[in-house]
């Protein structure tokens, strides 16, 4: 079934959004999500629930992360789809930790766009793979 003009357009800005990232995946966000996106981490531990804008989640999920890096964190896309307002999108991850580590992690995105920003979504990841980096390496 051929997508939609609003799923052709929904699928190339986050298509284009995270090719432009792909060296450095916190750009994604910057250049997609609006300000207030709320956006759900699913899962079990402390970062695992609803974030109420950007800066929540950065504040308080991914800073953790990305001060645990040596290198950006580069992803590589494995597919992108689109569903009336939703794109999906599976996405893994790499970078090395400030011990020298390799950290890789692949993700499910779903998000919700309205006038081309993500205005909402949930992410599923390997939790183990994050809070084991948080745990091994200090900051």
């Amino acid at each position: 079934m051929p997508y939609s003009p609003q799923e052709e357009a929904n699928l190339r800005v986050v298509t284009e959004a995270l090719t432009d990232a792909s060296h450095d995946f916190p750009k994604f966000f910057e250049a997609i999500f609006a300000s207030d996106a709320e956006w759900t981490i699913a899962g079990h531990g402390p970062v695992a629930r609803t974030y109420h804008g950007m800066k929540d989640l950065f504040d308080n999920a991914e800073e953790a992360l990305f001060a645990r890096f040596a290198e950006p964190l580069r992803i590589t896309t494995r597919g992108v789809w689109a569903d009336g307002d939703e794109v999906f999108a599976r996405i893994e991850s790499a970078s090395r930790a400030l011990d020298g580590q390799p950290y890789k992690n692949e993700y499910m995105y779903i998000m919700t766009l309205r006038d081309g920003k993500v205005v909402s979504g949930i992410e599923w990841l390997d939790l183990n793979a994050y809070y084991e980096i948080l745990e091994r390496v200090a900051v």
